[in-house]
C-alpha cells in the first residue's frame, strides 16, 4: 500500500474550548469554522510500527467461583452472589501464557441484565443476560490477558444478576472471516465515487482503520485542533443533520455552513460523514423515547411503494384515510432532510451516511417498536435513493441485529463506544460479524477514546474507521501516536475517492 511522509506541525496548543462531539443532539457553539491551511506543515514524524506483544499458544481452562472474589452491593447465597445494578465482583486469575482467551459467566437474571469486563481496570467488553430462571453461559471472545497475575472485574450495568463462576479458557483472536464482506453498494444509483468508496474501503479492510473526528456542527472546531497537535487531519469529518428539522433560522443556518464546509472537506481530500438524530415529525420536535407514535405513523406493511410518490399522490392518500398524518410529517421530514443531502449530490461529494442511529439503545422514539423501526428504515432508504436519487449516499445502519432492517438497506454496519477504554473489542467485533445474515463491514462511528491501533493489530480487529467524539481524554502524546501509527490512515494518505472506481490498483 502506498505510504506518504507523515509530518506534524511544531505548534502550541491552545486551550480546548469545550470542544463538543455529536453522538447527542448538538448545540450551538459559536466559533471559527474555518480549517487550518495545511500547506505550513513544519517537521517530519516519523511513522510507528505496531507494538510486539508477547503471544503463545497454550491450552489453558481455570474456573473461579464468584463467591470467592471479593464484592460489593451484592449478596453471597446458595453458592453463587447476587448483584444489583452497581454491584462488583473483583477476583484475580493467574495466566501462564501471554494470549487470547474466551472469558464465560455462568449467570441468570429474572430481568435481564448487562456485565461489563474488565481486566487489569480496562473495559474489554460487555455481557448481554437475557431473562429467565435457569443459570446459562455468556461469553466475552478474543480477550487478550498478558502471563501472570490478571484482576478480573465484573460491574452490573443494568438489571440484576446471579453469577455462579467465571470460567477462562484459551482462545484467539478475531478470524480472518470476518473481512468476507460484502463490498458492492446497496443504493441502486450509486455513482461512481460510491463505487470507488466501497472499493477502497474493501481493499484496506482487515489492514488499516480510517482515522475520524465527529465535529459541532457549522465548525471544523475539532478536527482543527487535531491539526495543531499532530500536523494531520482525520480521513473522515463527521457531523449532524439534525438541525435540517429545529424549527430554527440561527440552527438551520449552522447547517447551510456545515455542509459548505463539508464540501471544502471533500475538495481537500477528505471524507465527508452524516449522522441524522430526527426530531420527531411533530409539535415536540424531540429525539426522546415516546415522543412520537411511529406505531400509528407507518400502520402499512406497503411501505417501498408509498416511498416513491409525490407530495401530491400521499396528500391524496391521507384525503381518503388510506395514510395518516403522522406518515405525511414523515414523508415531509425525510423530504426536508434530503435538500441539504442533494447540496452535496450536486458537488460530487461522497456521504457516509447514519440515520436514525443507535436503534438498540432504547433512548429515541424510533426505536420504540423494533419492526416499526425497521420500516421506517426502510422508507428512509427507499425515499432517498429511489426518489431523490441521492446517488452519493453509503448507508451506514447502527445497532444490533435485533433491529437490523436487512442488507438490503445498508453498507456498512457501525457501533458507537463509551467505554473510555482504548481496547479493540475484538470480541465485539467477532460477535457482530457472525451476527448478521449477510456480512457487512463494521465501523465504530462514536467513541470516547479510539480504539488503539495496537490492539486492533494484536486482536485482528479492524474496525473500518474509529470517529472520536471529543479530544477531552487525550493527551497530544497519546493524539500524535494515534495519527502517526501505520495502521491509522489520515487525509493526507486518501486516494481520490471519486476516481478510484477506475484504477487497477493505488
Amino acid at each position: 500500500m502506498k505510504k506518504f511522509s507523515k509530518k506534524i506541525v511544531s505548534l502550541c496548543l491552545i486551550s480546548v474550548f469545550c470542544l463538543c462531539g455529536c453522538n447527542a443532539i448538538p448545540e450551538i457553539i459559536l466559533t471559527d469554522n474555518s480549517s487550518i491551511d495545511d500547506s505550513s506543515v513544519l517537521e517530519i514524524y516519523e511513522e510507528l510500527e505496531p507494538e510486539d506483544f508477547e503471544y503463545g499458544n497454550s491450552e489453558f481452562i481455570t474456573k473461579i467461583k464468584a463467591s470467592d472474589g471479593a464484592f460489593k452491593n451484592g449478596t453471597a447465597a446458595e453458592g453463587h452472589v447476587h448483584f444489583d445494578k452497581g454491584g462488583e465482583l473483583s477476583c484475580y486469575a493467574e495466566i501462564e501464557t501471554s494470549q487470547h482467551y474466551r472469558v464465560v459467566l455462568s449467570v441468570r437474571s429474572e430481568s435481564g441484565a448487562a456485565i461489563k469486563l474488565k481486566i487489569n481496570k480496562k473495559t474489554e467488553g460487555m455481557f448481554y443476560v437475557t431473562s429467565g430462571n435457569e443459570f446459562g453461559y455468556e461469553a466475552v471472545d478474543c480477550v487478550y490477558l498478558a502471563g501472570g497475575r490478571n484482576e478480573i472485574m465484573l460491574e452490573a450495568c443494568s438489571g440484576t444478576a446471579d453469577i455462579d463462576c467465571i470460567m477462562i479458557e484459551n482462545s484467539d483472536s478475531a478470524d480472518y472471516s470476518c473481512y468476507r464482506t460484502e463490498t458492492a453498494s446497496e443504493n441502486p444509483y450509486a455513482s461512481l465515487g460510491v463505487i470507488g468508496a466501497m472499493n477502497f474501503f474493501s481493499d484496506i479492510y482487515g489492514i488499516n482503520s480510517l482515522t475520524a473526528a465527529n465535529v459541532t456542527v457549522g465548525t471544523n472546531a475539532e478536527i482543527d485542533e487535531i491539526y495543531k497537535t499532530t500536523g494531520r487531519y482525520p480521513a473522515i469529518r463527521g457531523s449532524q443533520l439534525a438541525f435540517a428539522l429545529s424549527q430554527n433560522a440561527d440552527k438551520e443556518k449552522f447547517l447551510l455552513d456545515d455542509i459548505a464546509l463539508a464540501e471544502q472537506w471533500s475538495k481537500s481530500g477528505g471524507i465527508v460523514s452524516y449522522k441524522w438524530h430526527w426530531y420527531s415529525p411533530n409539535e415536540l420536535r424531540s429525539v426522546k423515547t415516546g415522543d412520537f407514535d411511529l406505531r400509528k405513523a407507518i400502520r402499512t406493511a406497503d411501505v417501498e411503494k408509498l416511498s416513491t410518490m409525490t407530495g401530491e399522490e400521499i396528500k391524496a392518500l391521507y384525503e381518503r384515510g388510506e395514510v395518516t398524518a403522522e406518515f405525511c410529517a414523515l414523508i415531509s421530514d425525510i423530504d426536508k432532510v434530503a435538500e441539504y443531502l442533494l447540496k452535496l449530490k450536486y458537488k460530487d461529494v461522497v456521504t457516509l451516511f447514519e440515520p436514525i442511529p443507535n436503534a438498540d439503545s432504547g433512548m429515541y422514539w424510533w426505536s420504540d417498536d423494533m419492526a416499526s423501526f425497521k420500516k421506517l428504515y426502510a422508507l428512509i432508504f427507499d425515499r432517498m435513493c429511489n426518489f431523490h436519487r441521492l446517488s452519493n449516499l453509503i448507508f451506514v445502519y447502527s445497532g444490533n441485529s435485533a433491529y437490523y432492517p436487512g442488507a438490503n438497506y445498508c453498507d456498512i454496519i457501525g457501533q458507537s463506544f463509551a467505554e473510555g477504554s482504548d481496547s479493540a473489542f475484538a470480541g465485539r467485533f467477532m460477535a457482530l460479524s457472525r451476527a448478521f445474515p449477510t456480512k457487512k463491514m463494521l465501523a465504530v462511528t462514536a467513541c470516547d477514546v479510539m480504539p488503539r491501533s495496537d490492539y486492533m493489530n494484536r486482536d485482528n480487529a479492524f474496525w473500518l474507521w474509529t470517529a472520536l467524539e471529543a479530544l477531552s481524554g487525550y493527551t497530544d502524546e497519546e493524539l500524535k501516536e494515534a495519527y502517526y501509527s501505520k495502521i491509522m490512515l489520515t487525509r493526507d494518505e486518501l486516494p481520490d475517492i471519486n476516481s478510484y472506481a477506475l484504477n487497477d490498483s493505488w
